[in-house]
């Protein structure tokens, strides 16, 4: 069995139960490979694949930004998660062991 903690900054795979919910940010189509960035009791937040903006209005200069976006339980068909895959399958930030101390394998020489 497998844990959502354990795919969070992976890429998966998602279809969306209606879409439509996210056409006014860019999402076009029911299903797509998103980075997981977490989730919380509402759903998942996903990274968004590409959010430009146009900045000036007159020179149409659009910025590329980095977003992310909440998909609800209710709106999730399925999400596939793809084990081991390059590119997709990603350490786990919470397999970590960041509490207590570390120490880097260093030999000295003995005078």
């Amino acid at each position: 069995m497998i844990s959502i903690n354990e795919i969070i900054g992976d890429i998966v795979f998602i279809s969306f139960s209606n879409y439509e919910r996210y056409k006014n940010i860019g999402i076009n189509g029911p299903d797509g490979h998103y980075l997981l960035k977490g989730y919380d009791q509402i759903g998942i937040w996903l990274e968004h694949p590409g959010l430009n903006l146009t900045n000036d209005k007159k020179t149409s200069k659009k910025s590329n930004i980095q977003a992310n976006f909440l998909v609800t339980w209710d709106n999730i068909n399925t999400i596939m998660h793809y084990p081991d895959r390059e590119g997709y399958d990603f350490p786990s930030e919470f397999s970590r062991n960041s509490i207590g101390f570390s120490f880097k394998d260093v030999k000295k020489e003995v005078s």
